[in-house]
């Protein structure tokens, strides 16, 4: 018989979260085929794609003609063709983008809505696949298929697995659960990847930031040598001239606030406070601590004291 634990909605941070399956129902799948899917998407997104691995996965953006990211997206070999996960607020409007120059290409670009995705997380989260899956994803692998089944590893900021299942799949491997296991929802995924530094582009962030202002090069998410792709040479401009004053960190802060995506983060300098950067993401941990993750104008100090605009009384820190 499953058995999962509710953990009263309660996010926790990776040092101190506990075996647990996440609902990742603010993420879609969508899923690219064709004869001409490999080529057109080299045209399309920040990455090369023909260097990657079918074993492997990678973080890539898909940007507009002036190399602001539409969309963020973890992307690998599925099937036939290509699938990739991105947050759902956004999708309609990417696939869309992304289709606009299609009609002479033999490709197909659709969300597939019976692909569940599924986070495990958390203390003994291989051990525990170990009972469903005979081969399990690692630095070496990061990504298994078997049969319809596909399992991608990550090891930021700790090691933790994402599922992607067929519907069918999905209720077997929860009906098969024979150990104690919390239950949770994107929250908790969201909070895991915003201590990786992995950026979260919602709709309202979408088109204000260039691949470097959310740290993609850093996290080699964009390829200097391949040819021509959408926002290109805005792209290569910054990065061959050091234009880029911007760059994503993550705060921490006690509290409990509801502020929206794209509000105003400010900093205090000799008593007054002035405007440093975006809000992407937050997240409510632990009851009282929160995590956002933010886009900030320039450098800082661990000293500095941030707040949101319109939330006086709540004050950030950044962390180490």
């Amino acid at each position: 018989m499953s058995v999962f634990i509710s953990p009263k909605e309660i996010i926790y941070p990776s040092n101190k979260l506990s075996l647990t399956m996440i609902l990742l129902n603010e993420w879609s799948f969508v899923y690219a085929e064709g004869s001409d899917a490999q080529r057109y998407l080299q045209n399309q997104l920040t990455i090369d794609i023909n260097l990657l691995k079918k074993t492997n996965h990678t973080l890539c953006a898909h940007c507009n003609f002036n190399g602001k990211v539409w969309t963020t997206m973890r992307l690998f070999h599925y099937d036939k063709g290509y699938g990739y996960i991105q947050r759902t607020s956004i999708s309609k409007t990417q696939i869309k983008e992304l289709k606009k120059y299609s009609i002479f290409s033999k490709i197909r670009i659709y969300k597939l809505d019976h692909i569940y995705l599924i986070g495990i997380a958390g203390l003994n989260a291989r051990l525990f696949l170990l009972d469903f899956f005979e081969t399990i994803p690692d630095q070496n692998s990061p990504v298994v298929h078997e049969c319809k089944k596909t399992i991608l590893w990550f090891s930021k900021p700790s090691e933790r697995f994402l599922l992607v299942l067929p519907l069918s799949d999905f209720l077997f491997f929860k009906k098969s659960i024979n150990k104690k296991i919390f239950l949770n929802d994107s929250r908790q995924w969201t909070a895991l990847d915003i201590e990786a530094g992995f950026p979260i582009i919602d709709e309202k962030c979408s088109k204000k930031f260039t691949p470097q202002a959310i740290n993609l090069d850093k996290l080699e998410a964009i390829s200097f040598k391949k040819g021509c792709y959408y926002g290109q040479e805005t792209i290569a401009r910054i990065f061959f001239k050091n234009l880029n004053k911007y760059y994503l960190c993550y705060l921490i802060g006690m509290g409990k606030i509801f502020p929206e995506i794209n509000s105003f983060i400010e900093i205090k300098l000799e008593k007054k406070w002035y405007k440093i950067g975006v809000l992407l993401a937050i997240v409510h941990v632990n009851s009282q601590e929160m995590l956002i993750q933010v886009v900030l104008y320039k450098p800082v100090n661990i000293n500095d004291s941030f707040r949101i605009r319109g939330f006086e009384n709540v004050f950030f820190m950044k962390t180490i």
